[in-house]
């Protein structure tokens, strides 16, 4: 018997392993069933696949409300339950009441305007486009360092190896923080985004989540005070004195930024690269093709982005009674914006099941649209181009025999979480960066 459409997406939100490596055939059909958004009982929410519609969506704030951008009703009620119990345990009372009111404030993605575009409008410079250029040297610096590591042994992990601790030591480096703290920093970041396609976190996810965050606080407080009193060249500094017409931004306003920042500055930009390597040592044509004419690197960059985008989807809330496309949707409903799918949209990109560099335009949504188009799209296309060009550096590059699938255990962030392959050696000795050092 055909499985039911309600019953696939369950099982996306189960993060079912088949659907978490594959989504595209249930996009399709869920785009099919569409006319023009189709309501899942199962998400709880509005599914919008269509390139058109989820423009007209994001570009509408007052009626679609950013506030909830990655956790459905199912993702909050577990957290208030397991918090409430959580509070309870030795240690835990501070961290669970802070949580509690910093859930209230909002900050870049889970803003609206007014906010969003004071916002915006301080944290800007942080990512402003003589910075990226100043820094595209010492990006080229690291990413060689890291492959120095292992090219001599011909064979690597290039997610773990590489795609990890990547952009994780250029965010570190940006925001101006000792690189041997990298590990807890990466924890950090981890635990961020156990909210991010966990419909229903257990309680050890939601402590993690929780402790954390307190952590986190806690360490880069102490930084803030110190970047107020002795600025920098760095995002802390930014932050730390960011204004718009004289008036600084809250505490809250920049502890919220500085975890985005961490978070979107290395997890999205690994599955970018980890993609980035899978297609390039599954596709040998395509890779010595590239690899004979760099010039085509920015526009592979752009298609691996629009054709496996590092984040499937995120939530809108509507803030009125309205409409999508004739269909009447009440106030406090949800709608999951499904990003990846908008750009495997025919209607908007022909043959978008193909990866095809060499398409005349490629205007994908992968960074979002609109006033929330990600703040750190420049530093992810720098690290995508710098990353493309190491990758082809690598004699013969191939998928190892022994690699096996793995996803990531996330219905909205979808990504590897190994990728094995080999290439010829070189036993010239450089010396690669040291994560101990």
């Amino acid at each position: 018997m055909t499985e039911s459409l309600e019953g696939r997406i369950q099982r996306l939100l189960d993060r079912d392993e088949e659907l978490l490596a594959s989504p595209w055939e249930l996009f399709d059909d869920v785009r099919s069933a569409s006319d023009p958004a189709y309501y899942s009982e199962a998400m709880g929410a509005w599914v919008i696949t269509g390139y058109q519609l989820l423009r007209e969506v994001v570009l509408d704030p007052e009626t679609w409300s950013n506030r909830s951008p990655t956790a459905t009703y199912e993702f909050r009620n577990p957290v208030a339950d397991h918090a409430s119990a959580i509070e309870q345990e030795p240690g835990m009372a501070e961290a669970v009441r802070r949580f509690r009111n910093r859930s209230r404030g909002r900050v870049l993605n889970t803003a609206d305007p007014p906010e969003h575009v004071r916002q915006r409008r301080a944290l800007n410079r942080a990512f402003r486009p003589s910075r990226l250029r100043a820094l595209e040297p010492e990006v080229k610096s690291v990413s060689d360092q890291l492959i120095a590591k292992f090219l001599p042994r011909g064979r690597a992990d290039l997610v773990q190896e590489y795609a990890v601790l990547f952009p994780m030591v250029m965010i570190s480096r940006m925001l101006g923080v000792p690189e041997e703290e990298l590990e807890m920093f990466k924890g950090w970041s981890d635990d961020f985004a156990i909210p991010i396609g966990r419909a229903r976190p257990s309680r050890d996810e939601v402590r993690s989540y929780i402790k954390s965050e307190y952590e986190f606080d806690e360490y880069f407080t102490a930084l803030v005070e110190q970047r107020q009193a002795e600025p920098r060249d760095d995002l802390i500094s930014d932050v730390a004195n960011a204004e718009v017409d004289g008036e600084p931004l809250t505490y809250e306003e920049r502890m919220g930024a500085l975890r985005q920042f961490l978070l979107a500055g290395n997890e999205t930009t690994t599955t970018l690269l980890s993609n980035i390597g899978h297609r390039l040592a599954t596709n040998h044509e395509l890779r010595d093709r590239l690899a004979s004419n760099r010039d085509l690197v920015p526009a592979f960059v752009e298609e691996a982005l629009r054709h496996e985008g590092p984040v499937t989807g995120l939530y809108r809330v509507a803030t009125r009674d309205t409409q999508l496309g004739g269909k009447p949707v009440a106030k406090g409903e949800f709608a999951w914006l499904a990003f990846a799918a908008a750009n495997r949209d025919p209607e908007a990109c022909p043959v978008p099941q193909v990866f095809d560099i060499d398409r005349e335009s490629n205007d994908h949504v992968a960074f979002g649209y609109g006033e929330h188009y990600c703040i750190g799209q420049g530093l992810a296309r720098l690290e995508g181009k710098v990353g493309t060009n190491a990758m082809l550096d690598l004699p013969n590059l191939a998928l190892a025999d022994d690699h096996t699938y793995n996803y990531m255990d996330s219905f909205i962030l979808r990504g590897l979480t190994q990728l094995l392959v080999t290439f010829d050696p070189d036993n010239s000795g450089a010396d690669g960066w040291n994560m101990d050092k």
